[in-house]
């Protein structure tokens, strides 16, 4: 069903984000965190707030939410692609459901002399894991209906940029810490590639049946 580098991607990542929670959980400083925080300290924030609160954006609730109905429109009447709208609906809707779920059970709280205001819990990024899932999708549709070798290559690096963005703008606006970041990449890859996987062997199973005995 999954392909061994598609499972070893899955694996890694999550290897990665249950590292990071284990030690969040004990409640102590990292190491990455004071040495990522100290960096970006020395940005001045009054020159880059406005680009990093307009980054942030893109990756909030409502973005994503606006972003995923007009992504399942799409591939509704524009690509009859049925399947693609129960991946992508679900997809993002559970992510959300699961980034929650992690937020309450870890409960860390966010840094202090936060630019913006954030409630809830810190651990792990939403911006970043639910970002990562939603960009993930929007890239890989968008990437398959690009004919050009070029612009799939343009696509796909201009979707990761933004995505790197977006976590990065958490850091700088001082909402999240940088290990909230990396575990939600991390778990956000994860998730990602076992839903597109997932996709592509229901429409592999698809073109099967369609083809007959």
């Amino acid at each position: 069903m999954i392909k061994y580098s598609k499972l070893a991607a899955i694996l890694i990542c999550l290897f990665i984000f249950i590292i990071i929670m284990n030690e969040v959980e004990k409640g102590v400083i990292l190491p990455f965190d004071s040495t990522i925080s100290r960096i970006f300290t020395g940005v001045d924030t009054t020159y880059w707030f406005p680009f990093f609160k307009t980054i942030t954006y893109l990756g909030s609730s409502i973005f994503i939410g606006c972003g995923s109905l007009v992504l399942v429109l799409y591939l509704w009447f524009g690509k009859k692609d049925y399947t693609a709208m129960a991946v992508v609906s679900i997809g993002v809707a559970g992510g959300d459901l699961l980034k929650r779920l992690i937020k309450k059970w870890i409960q860390r709280d966010r840094p202090e002399y936060s630019l913006v205001d954030a409630p809830g819990f810190s651990f792990p990024s939403g911006h970043s894991m639910v970002g990562m899932i939603f960009y993930c999708m929007v890239a890989y549709f968008t990437i398959k209906a690009i004919k050009s070798k070029s612009l799939k290559w343009v696509a796909g690096i201009g979707f990761l940029l933004l995505i790197l963005l977006i976590g990065m703008s958490r850091i700088a606006l001082r909402v999240h810490f940088p290990t909230d970041v990396l575990a939600g990449f991390a778990l956000g890859v994860a998730y990602s590639v076992g839903c597109l996987s997932i996709y592509q062997w229901f429409k592999r199973k698809e073109v099967r049946g369609n083809e007959g005995p």
